[in-house]
C-alpha cells in the first residue's frame, strides 16, 4: 500500500498528518527569508520514491529511487496552485502531474 509523508525544513518527517491544511502550515516555514537558506525547502514523498521538492521560488518533481530521476521543475506558482499539486501527488494522481507544464 502507498504511503505518503512530509518532510518539514529540518528534516522531520510525518506520515500522520498528511493533509493540505499541514502542507500551507509548513509552506508558509520555508516564504520568508529568516538567514537558513540551507533549510528552506519542504517535501512531500511517497514509499515509490517518487519526491515534490517545494523551495520558496520553485518546485521539483523526481524520483529519487537509483536510476529515477528529474521529471522537472515548475516556478511562479502561487500557494493555491502549490497546493492544488500537493493535493494530485497525495492522492495519486500521476496522469494529472505529468499533464503539468514540468521545464527545466
Amino acid at each position: 500500500m502507498r504511503w505518503v509523508s512530509f518532510t518539514d525544513r529540518y528534516g522531520a518527517q510525518d506520515r500522520d498528518d498528511i493533509a493540505l491544511d499541514r502542507l500551507a502550515e509548513l509552506l508558509a516555514t520555508i516564504a520568508v527569508f529568516d538567514g537558513d537558506d540551507e533549510h528552506r525547502s519542504i517535501s512531500v514523498s511517497d514509499s515509490d520514491a517518487w519526491n515534490l521538492e517545494f523551495y520558496p521560488d520553485w518546485l521539483l518533481f523526481e524520483n529519487v529511487e537509483v536510476g529515477g530521476g528529474e521529471v522537472g521543475r515548475l516556478r511562479g506558482l502561487s500557494d493555491k496552485e502549490r497546493l492544488e499539486i500537493a493535493d494530485e501527488f497525495i492522492r495519486g494522481d500521476f496522469d494529472a502531474l505529468r499533464a503539468r507544464p514540468w521545464g527545466s
